[in-house]
């Protein structure tokens, strides 16, 4: 499959391939910290809808769904947040 151009992107896709680099580019500790940060701003929003929003966010890494975050990264944050009482 050939890379699409990024002429022909539109603003919102580069936006989106722009932040999926950025993740890609974390480590395990700045994953982690964005992880806390998102929780964080989910609670702010949501109250008890938080808990669906962090297992879907841990069901879609541990799928794959993420570019970049493997397996085993994806395990470590799901232990994380059931270690912190989030899941």
């Amino acid at each position: 499959m050939a890379k699409k151009r990024k002429c022909r992107m539109t603003a919102e896709e580069i936006s989106v391939h722009d932040e999926a680099v950025r993740l890609r580019k974390m480590t395990d500790r700045q994953l982690v910290d964005a992880f806390r940060a998102a929780q964080t701003a989910v609670d702010d929003e949501a109250g008890e809808e938080s808990t669906s929003a962090v297992e879907t966010l841990l069901n879609e890494l541990a799928e794959g769904k993420c570019k970049g975050v493997k397996g085993a990264t994806a395990y470590k944050v799901a232990e994380y947040a059931r270690d912190r009482g989030l899941v």
